[in-house]
C-alpha cells in the first residue's frame, strides 16, 4: 500500500507532467474530483510540487545599439523592464549578466568580484555545467553589512564553488577609520598580493552605486551618515565603484573618504581587460553615466529605464 507522499507524487505527475484532468485522475484512483483537487493542493503545501513563474526576459536591441554606438562599449545588454517590480528587474538584469559572464569564463583566468545586490543577483542566475580552473578574487575589503547575500567574501566563495575554482579573500574592512590605518594595512604582504591579483584580473564584475538610490543607505550604513552624503553630493558625487566616489564626468573625488578605502581602486579598472558593470533602474542612471564617461567600463548590463535616461542626458 502506497504512502500518502507517494500518492501525492503520483497524482501530481499525472496532472502536471502528463496533462491528465482531475476527473481522469479521480476515475483511475476511484476518488472524487474534489479529493484530487485537495491532493494537488497538499502536494504544493508540502513542497512535493513547486510552481514558479518564469518571465520571458527580453532585451531591447534598439537601445543596445544606441548605447553601444554612443559610448563605444565592447558589449551592451539592456533588459526590457516592462514595469515589473524592482526585485524582478534585478533578477532579469542578473540573468542577462550571468549569461554574458558564463561565456567569458575560461581556464587560467582571474575573475575579480565586487559586492552588492546586482552581483548577488547575477551569481544566483549562474548554472554552469563545467568546472573551470580559475581564481576568483575579492577586489575590495569586506562591507561588514551582516548580510551574506551581498558581501564580497561570500559572493567570491559562492561563484568559485559553482565553477570548482579557487578563491582569494581580502582580509580587511572595506573602509577604515583613517588614511594612516589604511596605509598600514596596505603594507601587509597578503593584502598587497591580493590587491595586485585583483588589479591584474582578466575580468572584473561590479555594480555601480548611487547615493540618490534608496538602496545606497543600506550599503553605506555605519560608514556614511546623511551629513557625509550631503557633503559628497556638494562635491559633485553621483556614484561609486570599488567604494570610491566619482562625479558626473567619472572623475574620482579628492576627498578623505576615498583615501580610507581598501580596494583595487578606480584607476585600476581602466587597465583591466574586461570590466563588466551590472546596474539598472533610472535612479542609478546618473551614476552609470558618470562611470561610462570615466571610461571605467567595457561591458554594461542594465535595463531600459536607465538606458533611456542616459541617452536623453
Amino acid at each position: 500500500m502506497q504512502s500518502q507522499e507517494e500518492m501525492l507524487v503520483h497524482v501530481a505527475r499525472m496532472y502536471y507532467e502528463r496533462g491528465q484532468t482531475q476527473a481522469e485522475i479521480g476515475r483511475q484512483f476511484h476518488i472524487s474530483r474534489s479529493t484530487v483537487s485537495r491532493l494537488l493542493q497538499e502536494a504544493r503545501d508540502r513542497n512535493v510540487v513547486r510552481i514558479s513563474i518564469n518571465y520571458p526576459w527580453k532585451r531591447d536591441y534598439d537601445l543596445e545599439r544606441q548605447i553601444f554606438k554612443h559610448f563605444q562599449l565592447r558589449e551592451v545588454r539592456v533588459l526590457q523592464s516592462m514595469d515589473r517590480p524592482m526585485a524582478e528587474v534585478f533578477k532579469g538584469v542578473g540573468m542577462l549578466a550571468a549569461e554574458y559572464l558564463d561565456n567569458c569564463i575560461r581556464d587560467g583566468m582571474t575573475l575579480g568580484v565586487s559586492y552588492g545586490r546586482s552581483i548577488a543577483a547575477t551569481i544566483q542566475q549562474l548554472n554552469p555545467s563545467r568546472h573551470v580552473d580559475m581564481t576568483v578574487v575579492q577586489i575590495l575589503g569586506a562591507l561588514g553589512s551582516g548580510n551574506p547575500l551581498i558581501e564580497g567574501p561570500d559572493l567570491v566563495r559562492e561563484i568559485a564553488t559553482l565553477y570548482g575554482a579557487t578563491y582569494r579573500y581580502l582580509f580587511t574592512p572595506m573602509i577604515v577609520e583613517s588614511e594612516q590605518t589604511r596605509n598600514l594595512l596596505l603594507q601587509e604582504p597578503y593584502v598587497q598580493e591580493t590587491l595586485e591579483l585583483g588589479r591584474s584580473a582578466d575580468v572584473v564584475i561590479l555594480g555601480i552605486g548611487a547615493h540618490a538610490a534608496e538602496s545606497s543607505g543600506l550599503i553605506w550604513t555605519g560608514y556614511l551618515n546623511q551629513k557625509d552624503i550631503a557633503f559628497l553630493r556638494s562635491r559633485g558625487a553621483v556614484g561609486h565603484m570599488c567604494a570610491q566616489h566619482f562625479d558626473d564626468q567619472g572623475r574620482e573625488l579628492d576627498v578623505t573618504f576615498n583615501r580610507r578605502v581598501i580596494s583595487i581602486g578606480l584607476d585600476a579598472l581602466r587597465k583591466i581587460e574586461t570590466v563588466i558593470a551590472i546596474a539598472g533602474t533610472q535612479e542609478k542612471a546618473p551614476a552609470i553615466l558618470g562611470a561610462l564617461r570615466g571610461n571605467y567600463i567595457d561591458v554594461l548590463i542594465t535595463d531600459d529605464k536607465a538606458a533611456r535616461y542616459m541617452l536623453a542626458a
